[in-house]
């Protein structure tokens, strides 16, 4: 299948996305994947379960739960997030080399769903990082960092929702312990749509 993900991951494919979708043209497949963080299952434990690169110790950028305005340079949408959502972001001195959001026990308008969706515990989404910084461990330790803080929140499992393309994503997230659960797919083409649930 085509790494369709990368077309919609720059202005210009973002725009024809919103065009097409403005016009009741739209499709999608995404893999709901969930993690425990009780500490019993693979990935749960005091380190996360993830290679040295994702240490603290080890890694020339910190994580920590930021204030939307400090990853504004990183043109993250912070207008989207919802009441009780935190960014979590590393930073190399000020300058931010990505972000992702995380909520615990929120209801979120899943767009190219087109639905609501509450999830049990923590959600993630959201995840990206400056092209610059790629291949150095950010994603890792943010997603590091965003179950640990789910965990110090009260979560006992945490979620994520991600395009069936998107591989770099969903390897990502199977490297920290996630587990697909279920696909959800949908389509329109104006008045008529289809949705399905598929457990895995």
């Amino acid at each position: 299948m085509p790494e369709v993900w990368r077309v919609f991951r720059n202005p210009y494919g973002r725009a024809l996305y919103e065009f097409l979708a403005a016009r009741g043209v739209t499709a999608t497949w995404m893999c709901e994947y969930v993690r425990s963080l009780d500490g019993t299952g693979p990935g749960n434990g005091d380190g996360d379960g993830d290679s040295g690169a994702d240490r603290e110790s080890d890694r020339p950028f910190a994580v920590e739960t930021a204030a939307p305005a400090r990853v504004a340079p990183l043109d993250a949408p912070v207008e989207q997030l919802v009441d009780g959502e935190s960014v979590v972001a590393a930073f190399e001195g000020e300058t931010p080399l990505g972000y992702l959001f995380l909520s615990v026990g929120a209801t979120h308008d899943i767009a190219p769903l087109e639905r609501s969706m509450s999830f049990e515990g923590a959600y993630v989404r959201r995840v990206f990082v400056a092209p610059a910084h790629r291949q150095r461990g950010v994603a890792s330790a943010l997603l590091v960092a965003a179950c640990r803080d789910a965990r110090d929140r009260g979560a006992s499992r945490a979620t994520a929702l991600v395009a069936f393309d998107n591989r770099p994503s969903r390897g990502l997230f199977e490297k920290h312990g996630f587990r697909p659960v279920r696909d959800h797919r949908y389509a329109r083409l104006g008045p008529l749509s289809v949705r399905s649930t598929r457990e895995r």
